[in-house]
């Protein structure tokens, strides 16, 4: 469902001919005016390859920023040491959903090919501007100055300069959500 699997699909010859970008989709929902609350949202699996360690490291550098984390993983024993990670657990329906409303930005730091990741298609479901890695299918859904930013995969200083970009700039943020 990206340019990104298609390329990658299209490596083989036996595949090349075969392959179509057909764009995933969400469900409609009726937008609820929501007030931002002041907290970055990371939701998902709390595992490696999905960026949580380069994450928290981040989370460690600013304790002035709250963060907000719904899921579960290998990895949820780390989060507790720091003391600006709120984490909720596993959530779904609308807890999650309002989680995802409230949220100044959503991050999805990913470190692997994601194609389509959820946790970007609805955070965008819910006018939640998203923060997200340049790394596979990312980019095609994060609209750099559009509806969020994007930063380069596995790169702290970047992510950590982008997340104070944005939480310094509620108006920035604000006209992502529009």
């Amino acid at each position: 469902p990206t340019q990104f699997m298609k390329k990658k699909l299209d490596t083989n010859p036996l595949l090349m001919p075969r392959t179509k970008v057909m764009m995933n989709f969400s469900e409609s929902v009726e937008q609820v005016k929501t007030e931002k609350k002041r907290y970055v949202l990371y939701f998902g699996r709390f595992s490696e390859e999905k960026g949580i360690r380069t994450l928290l490291s981040v989370c460690r550098e600013l304790p002035d920023i709250s963060f907000v984390f719904a899921g579960t993983g290998p990895m949820e024993d780390d989060l507790k040491s720091i003391s600006n990670i709120r984490d909720v657990g596993f959530q779904k329906g609308e807890a999650l959903a309002r989680l995802i409303r409230e949220a100044q930005f959503s991050v999805c730091p990913s470190e692997c090919y994601e194609n389509c990741p959820f946790s970007v298609v609805e955070s965008q479901m819910w006018g939640t501007p998203v923060l997200g890695a340049d790394i596979g299918g990312i980019p095609e859904l994060v609209k750099a100055g559009e509806t969020g930013a994007l930063f380069e995969s596995k790169n702290a200083t970047a992510l950590k300069a982008e997340i104070e970009r944005l939480w310094n700039n509620p108006e920035l943020v604000q006209k992502y959500s529009d």
